[in-house]
């Protein structure tokens, strides 16, 4: 039995498909799944990978569940894709499974920059905050994966993965891979996460990926997520022989104001015991309401719960995390990773790691930094030698409700001192793509010895004294200098060697420096990445940003590297090196992330006339005009602009071409709030507030994305016919629309000149007498006729937002949200109109049977040479 037969055995239906791949739903039409065929096979089938990905991604939208299979007749294969639908999935032991690519990269890859870049182009910056990158997943076998980013919003999380397509598209990589990558996605499914593709082709098109992402993802105030500070507990780490001495310490760290107990008790003296005795002591007082124990094994999860109930029957206990009722929750790691990102941070009073020896570093650890509960309880009988500092680090850190600016304030965590080291490097030649600065010539500004020698001076020059009074030294302080490659790593690297300071370079191929460095036998770190999220360096005192970013998630990861307490850690020294930019094209820096437009060297940025310890080592290298507060003039894009909205937003709220916009603006019938030179070129910025107050200026009609089909069709039924256009351009649009309502421009074009110029062969002209379409030399120009055809009828379209034009990829497409709205019936409608608009209009300007229908035609279930389907 086939896959496809097994599904069709469960009420399963075949409702579509793309080249070899089969859409099926249920008779709910709520579930969708896509079984690909012979993609291995000696008739494999030939398709661009964005093509794949955009159709799925169509999918993924319009179901509120959808799975992708490989077809396969192995029983172990069912069994799985059967209880992914039935809901009955088991636990397996965890399983670490692909790398944190944040070991061995500092930077995003290609596709995942551009992401981020056209993600802030279309929300804004400050909701960059809700992704997460590098998201931790455990799979439906027990396997961690990661996942590039996930969208956090009150409706669930959305995971994104950008691919490269030599290592994702299903032609290119092996079968078992491709399996994998499928477990992966269907994993997130069935929790309720659902996955969209992209490539680099697939954001190719900026205009199309900006209405993508505003359909898939929705509107920013659903977006969860500001900048948060991490704060760690207060441990207490114990072996015991006994329970009751187990339980006597328990109770006095509480006194002290402990609530994170890590227990040891050799194997047969019950720590299953100790953790129930103490739940019950806690519930009877009102601080353990609600309680989570989470176990290894299956088989350990079900001894637990009986031991939980043999204990207290009145308990109620249970494995479901999201049973409201129950009073102590009993699951497994893999489990538990796998749901517990829908819950709030309070929701347990009570959690106990049992057997904690098992907890996997990067998996739990998460979990941990989500919850904060009264109390945190990790217990094992191992007797095998534990490493204190790494559990310490799984069970240490949990997430503070507030940004890093309140918690320094709060003196929650250590004050942040700026110092700005300006190069007075020009850096405004550096060519700037409107994403990224070309790092061909990045490199060649950074990597310059002078400047080198500027970030090793400023270092040598204040954190290798000692004050002779108070004895405060700063050269004892460690730091990492976030470099911009490998080379320059080991450049700086070198350099500080030569004045006597330890340094090691660190990068995906060369990790010895971080032992070194943890264990205080090194100074400083010059990576040219983020050293890893896991990786956790509490002395860090010193960051200094010697690479520039664009990227504030990226700046924020790299502080974010020192910000940590640490015993005798006053502050974080934080040493921006400031070059000379194009005034729009400024990287980030501590002063335009916090917005401060007042600078005072290594003084506190949130509170800089307030004296620290060490103040007169650093002051002694000052003149002392510089230790004065100055005032900065900073440009913050964020802070000057992020309140108005650009000429491509303004048209999309209008539901107009961003060429109207930019016409009305030319021809002076509209006047931006705010422009800002760039280049060349002129950028215009509105306030969100006059978008109805343009909108009545230009007599326009009040829509948004509910009214596009209805739009679509009153503009259809105005009938506005000079020439017949409109209505061989849609009709041809029709009959080549693939899945995802992209068109090919040349396969369009050739069909457009090929109608035509039957009808100036059989009838000596083609269109009205004054149609330059009457001439056949001009119908045989490929360029004339390409810039006809987009000109008119194409703008037509285009101006209404019903279409655009993909010029990277030579492609006309119907707009996402108006292709998702209309169905194979209204596409039926609507080639009924224009075949018989056609039809009146050359009978009225040729002659009766003029027009001629065969070349409309489309075959209905058959490929069509671009890979659509027309499935009316």
């Amino acid at each position: 039995m086939t896959l496809s037969d097994y599904l069709r055995s469960l009420g399963f239906q075949q409702i579509d498909s793309q080249f070899t791949s089969y859409l099926f739903s249920d008779n709910s039409q709520k579930v969708g799944i896509i079984i690909d065929t012979q993609l291995y096979g000696a008739n494999k089938p030939s398709f661009r990978y964005h093509v794949y990905t955009s159709w799925q991604n169509m999918l993924m939208h319009k179901f509120e569940r959808l799975y992708r299979f490989i077809d396969s007749e192995a029983h172990e294969y069912r069994l799985l894709i059967g209880a992914i639908l039935n809901d009955s999935t088991d636990e397996y032991d965890f399983r670490q499974f692909g790398a944190d690519r944040q070991v061995s990269e500092t930077d995003p890859t290609r596709p995942e920059y551009n992401f981020e870049s056209l993600f802030e182009q279309v929300y804004g910056s400050k909701y960059l905050h809700a992704l997460e990158r590098e998201y931790q997943y455990v799979d439906l076998l027990g396997k961690s994966r990661y996942v590039d980013y996930v969208l956090k919003t009150i409706d669930g999380e959305i995971a994104i993965e950008l691919n490269g397509e030599s290592f994702h598209h299903p032609l290119h990589i092996r079968q078992s891979r491709y399996q994998s990558q499928l477990l992966k996605q269907n994993s997130l499914m069935k929790d309720g996460i659902k996955v969209y593709r992209w490539s680099n082709a697939g954001m190719a098109d900026e205009k199309k990926f900006a209405d993508q992402i505003r359909l898939y993802f929705g509107e920013e105030d659903k977006f969860c997520g500001k900048p948060t500070a991490s704060q760690f507990r207060n441990i207490s780490f114990s072996l015991f022989k006994h329970q009751q001495d187990a339980l006597l310490d328990i109770e006095n760290g509480r006194a002290q104001g402990k609530n994170t107990f890590l227990l040891v008790l050799p194997t047969g003296t019950g720590k299953t015991e100790v953790f129930i005795a103490d739940h019950s002591n806690q519930k009877k007082l009102g601080n353990a309401d609600r309680a989570l124990v989470i176990v290894p094994f299956k088989d350990l999860r079900e001894q637990t719960k009986d031991r939980f109930i043999e204990r207290n029957p009145n308990l109620i206990v249970s494995s479901n995390i999201l049973d409201s009722s129950a009073h102590v929750i009993v699951q497994t790691t893999q489990a538990i990773q796998r749901q517990f990102a829908s819950l709030s941070t309070d929701h347990f009073d009570y959690i106990v790691v049992d057997e904690a020896h098992h907890a996997p570093a990067q998996g739990l650890k998460r979990v941990l930094e989500h919850f904060n509960p009264k109390t945190l309880f990790g217990c094992t009988a191992t007797d095998k030698r534990l490493d204190q500092k790494d559990l310490a680090e799984i069970f240490g850190r949990y997430q503070l409700n507030m940004t890093l600016e309140e918690a320094i304030k709060q003196k929650l965590l250590p004050p942040i001192r700026a110092f700005r080291l300006e190069s007075n490097i020009d850096f405004s030649q550096v060519r700037f793509n409107g994403k990224e600065f070309v790092k061909s010539d990045l490199n060649k500004r950074v990597i310059l010895p002078s400047r080198d020698q500027l970030i090793v001076d400023v270092l040598s020059k204040y954190f290798t004294q000692q004050d002779a009074v108070t004895g405060q030294s700063l050269a004892a302080l460690q730091g990492v200098i976030f470099c911009v490659d490998v080379k320059h790593a080991n450049r700086i690297a070198a350099l500080l060697k030569k004045h006597n300071i330890s340094a090691e370079a660190v990068s995906a191929n060369s990790r010895e420096g971080l032992k070194k460095y943890k264990e205080g036998k090194v100074r400083f770190l010059c990576a040219c990445d983020l050293l890893n999220e896991g990786w956790d360096a509490p002395n860090t005192s010193i960051v200094v940003m010697a690479r520039p970013t664009m990227s504030k998630v990226l700046y924020m990861q790299q502080l974010g590297r020192g910000t940590r307490n640490h015993p005798g850690k006053e502050a974080l020294y934080a040493i921006d090196v400031v070059d000379s930019y194009g005034p729009a094209l400024q990287p980030w820096s501590l002063h335009s992330i916090f917005n401060l437009d007042g600078y005072k060297p290594f003084a506190d940025i949130f509170s800089p006339n307030e004296a620290f310890v060490g103040e007169e080592v650093i002051l002694d290298h000052l003149y002392e005009h510089e230790r004065k507060l100055h005032p900065i003039k900073l440009f913050n894009f964020e802070d000057e602009f992020g309140d108005y909205i650009n000429d491509e937003q303004l048209a999309r709220e209008l539901f107009v071409s961003t060429g109207t916009v930019k016409a009305w603006v030319k021809n002076q019938g509209l006047v931006p709030d705010k422009q800002l030179p760039f280049g060349s070129h002129m950028l215009n910025y509105y306030e969100q507030s006059r978008v109805d107050e343009i909108r009545g200026e230009k007599k326009l009609k009040y829509r948004n994305e509910d009214t596009r089909r209805d739009d679509f069709f009153e503009f259809l039924e105005q009938r506005d016919y000079t020439f017949s256009f409109k209505i061989i351009f849609l009709l041809l649009m029709l009959k080549h629309a693939d899945k995802t309502g992209e068109v090919s421009l040349s396969l369009l074009r050739a069909d457009y000149q090929s109608f035509y110029k039957k009808l100036l062969t059989k009838y000596g002209q083609a269109e009205k007498t004054n149609s330059p379409l009457n001439n056949e030399e001009y119908l045989d120009n490929v360029p004339a006729i390409t810039k006809s055809i987009l000109q008119n009828p194409f703008e037509k379209f285009e101006r209404k937002n019903f279409m655009y034009h993909a010029k990277e990829l030579d492609k006309l497409a119907f707009d996402p949200v108006l292709w998702e709205k209309l169905k194979s019936g209204d596409m039926e409608l609507i080639r009924k109109q224009m075949l018989s608009d056609g039809k009146g209009y050359f009978n009225k300007h040729l002659e009766d049977g003029a027009f001629n229908e065969s070349i409309f035609e489309y075959k209905k279930n058959v490929l069509s040479e671009n890979g659509g389907i027309f499935t009316g």
